[in-house]
């Protein structure tokens, strides 16, 4: 029985899945990236640079590559002095040579971290998404195109760029991913618990599946502590992209990006539309352990509102903690 498994392919650098897996095990669930991935990879400096600012060479060594013991001193950097044994001679990211012929890139800059989204999906940090693919998460958001198969061509507002994109919904996480990251490697080489900054609990007091009438305004209150007693900033936000409840009616279609020279999908992009409202539902005290909205009198039964909660310390790397609400109209 394979029922619990689930098989996140980013990209297909084989035909193992296609020739053999698949048709072995026609029902494996499948979460399929075939291009977002790149973002957090060879292809980081796409990002706007709000997206990129602990990827860049100051803060990767100060957080990830100095001092941090043993086991960081192994995680490669661009033109770090470090050749992998095997690699191709123009791929060896670690040597001067290759900082000479990709100007573009500094010393000690982040390299890649590509196929890291299919552990990040694992992450159990409030998101609620591994269960559900197409809710949205530090592995990304996916469309649900069959009973087996999810795919990542949903798309997320990104507000750098002012357009509907796939990438982004893996990008919005980067910034929270590595100070995780920063707070890991300091747990590596600190003696004391106290020493080391850690991420807050929270909860929400109403609960996190909820149900409510169209018209009805709806509270909710965040429950947070911190086990370093660092002081907390809330935020609340509605991951509006997850939501079955939609605004948009336009005619615009997601356009896919293709990459000339190998043929690779590197994502799918919307613009907006001429009058185009992104979210319109406002919510009130957003940046309190209170917030609250009213259901949309044009919501329809069955419609929902993802509701995010995050908690962020003001430790070192100002960790954040998350609980996602999923408001269902009745």
């Amino acid at each position: 029985m394979y029922d619990k498994l689930v098989l996140y392919i980013i990209l297909d650098q084989d035909d193992s899945y296609s020739d053999y897996i698949a048709k072995s095990w026609p029902n494996l669930q499948v979460l399929n990236d075939q291009s977002n991935f790149w973002y957090f990879a060879y292809l980081w400096q796409a990002n706007n640079e709000a997206l990129t600012k602990t990827l860049q060479a100051d803060w990767q060594k100060e957080n990830i590559l100095d001092n941090k013991g043993p086991l960081l001193e192994l995680y490669a950097s661009m033109g770090d002095g470090n050749l992998i044994d095997g690699e191709l001679e123009d791929e060896q990211r670690g040597s001067s040579d290759y900082l000479k012929a990709n100007p573009t890139y500094h010393q000690y800059d982040f390299i890649s971290e590509g196929d890291s989204p299919s552990y990040f999906y694992l992450f159990q940090n409030g998101l609620n998404n591994v269960e559900h693919p197409n809710y949205g998460g530090w592995g990304g958001r996916f469309d649900i195109v069959s009973n087996n198969l999810s795919q990542n061509i949903q798309l997320d507002y990104n507000p750098y760029t002012d357009q509907f994109e796939s990438q982004y919904t893996l990008t919005r996480w980067i910034t929270d991913i590595n100070n995780d990251f920063a707070a890991r490697a300091d747990w590596g080489v600190t003696e004391n618990y106290e020493d080391a900054n850690h991420t807050p609990e929270v909860s929400v007091a109403e609960g996190t599946k909820l149900t409510a009438k169209v018209g009805e305004k709806v509270t909710l209150t965040a429950k947070a502590t911190d086990p370093d007693g660092d002081n907390l900033t809330y935020k609340w936000w509605r991951y509006f992209e997850a939501d079955t409840y939609k605004e948009y009616t336009g005619d615009s279609q997601a356009t896919e990006m293709i990459d000339e020279e190998s043929g690779l999908s590197l994502g799918w992009v919307r613009t907006l539309e001429k009058g185009e409202v992104v979210d319109p539902v406002e919510l009130e005290n957003a940046d309190t352990t209170t917030v609250s909205f009213t259901i949309p009198k044009d919501t329809k039964s069955g419609d929902t509102f993802h509701i995010i909660l995050e908690v962020q310390d003001d430790g070192s790397h100002t960790l954040k903690a998350y609980q996602r609400v999923v408001v269902t109209v009745k």
